[in-house]
């Protein structure tokens, strides 16, 4: 029993370590570009990073949650499994790519090409991850390839453009997502692919969940980007990403047992919530005050206390209720969960109109947010009881 423990520990430590990692990576690059260029190139570079992030969603199409889900159930059946669905969704790749050379110029199109091609390498193999539990040898990778696009960027120095900058950027993509091919080659098959068009209907829901979710923690960006001020939608972006990266931290914890939640009881699920909801309590805090000190000292945004305890609002729901979603997954009530993410994505869309229209800026634009999180967390709390 204390070798099972330790073990567990050491699954959730090195996942939490792997995940923190990436996430580091990718917040550090504005700084790093705001560093050596400036506010206005990060700005520039937003939009094509808006247009990746909303492809990238829509080529996964659940693949994730799916196929996790699949793995799981059917172990034997996992390398006709993964290699299926890899090449059924590499046509939503070639979509994409089409998109982007026709909206955005030719070189850019390119580039786009590249970095969605490596995405989609990327999120194919994070199944692979998980399931087998590879969270060394995917830190090494995030490593490796995080320190070639720095030298990279460090060569440029202060001549680093927008053109530069997505050059570099997509070119980190596809290394690696190559590499995570490499990783996962023994589920990889040639006979095994083949395209199930069924793939898509069986993991819609899984994919409105994505979407939704990507929406919900998103859509405010995207409204203070058609705003059209670079420079905000610039620091927007970036408290963003700190935000949405420490409310991933519940899923950090509770990723490497994914399999194990739907093979467990409901008991063992509850006592899981209380545990997540209790590490919260001290995680969600302790991050915003560092979040405060990057804001201040690099941003230079003095945000008043108000900003933090909304933050607090909009971060500490996910503590509340991410292992529930694990948990609807596993009794197949995902259209449930589509359900309160359309609802959740619905009032984000609208509350940060309206409080952007009434010039509360960034404030306002994360108060919006912060009543669509609570929103979510009261429905799934009804669920229980209703």
């Amino acid at each position: 029993m204390k070798s099972k423990t330790l073990n567990r520990i050491g699954y959730i430590s090195s996942n939490a370590i792997r995940q923190i990692a990436v996430s580091l990576f990718s917040m550090s690059i504005p700084f790093i570009v705001i560093y050596y260029a400036s506010r206005l190139v990060w700005g520039e570079f937003i939009e094509l990073l808006l247009f990746t992030l909303l492809a990238t969603q829509i080529i996964n199409w659940g693949n994730k949650e799916y196929v996790l889900r699949k793995l799981s159930e059917m172990p034997h059946a996992a390398v006709k499994t993964f290699s299926s669905t890899l090449i059924t969704r590499f046509p939503l790749v070639l979509l994409f790519a089409t998109i982007g050379f026709c909206y955005f110029q030719n070189n850019y199109g390119f580039f786009l090409f590249v970095w969605i091609l490596g995405r989609y390498f990327i999120h194919s193999a994070e199944v692979v991850v998980l399931f087998e539990k590879k969270f060394k040898d995917s830190l090494f990778i995030e490593l490796a390839c995080f320190l070639l696009f720095y030298i990279g960027i460090y060569a440029e120095g202060t001549e680093l453009t927008t053109n530069s900058l997505l050059g570099f950027y997509s070119i980190y993509q596809l290394v690696k997502g190559i590499s995570y091919l490499i990783l996962c080659r023994k589920f990889i098959s040639f006979q095994s692919f083949t395209i199930d068009l069924n793939y898509y209907h069986n993991s819609f829901h899984f994919f409105l969940l994505s979407i939704l979710g990507f929406l919900a923690s998103k859509v405010d960006v995207y409204v203070i980007q058609q705003f059209g001020d670079k420079i905000i939608t610039s620091s927007y972006q970036i408290i963003n990403s700190l935000l949405v990266f420490i409310m991933s931290i519940s899923a950090f914890i509770y990723a490497p047992f994914t399999k194990n939640i739907y093979r467990n009881n409901d008991e063992m699920i509850q006592k899981s919530k209380r545990i997540v909801a209790t590490l919260g309590l001290i995680i969600v805090p302790f991050s915003l005050f560092i979040l405060y000190f990057i804001l201040r000292y690099f941003l230079k945004l003095d945000l008043a206390v108000l900003f933090y305890c909304i933050a607090f609002l909009y971060v500490y729901p996910s503590f509340l209720y991410g292992i529930e979603v694990v948990n609807l997954f596993k009794k197949h009530q995902e259209r449930r969960v589509v359900h309160y993410l359309l609802i959740g994505a619905s009032a984000n869309a609208i509350l940060s109109i309206a409080f952007l229209s009434l010039n509360y800026g960034i404030t306002g634009a994360l108060f919006g947010s912060a009543i669509a999180q609570i929103l979510v967390l009261v429905l799934f709390k009804y669920r229980k009881i209703g």
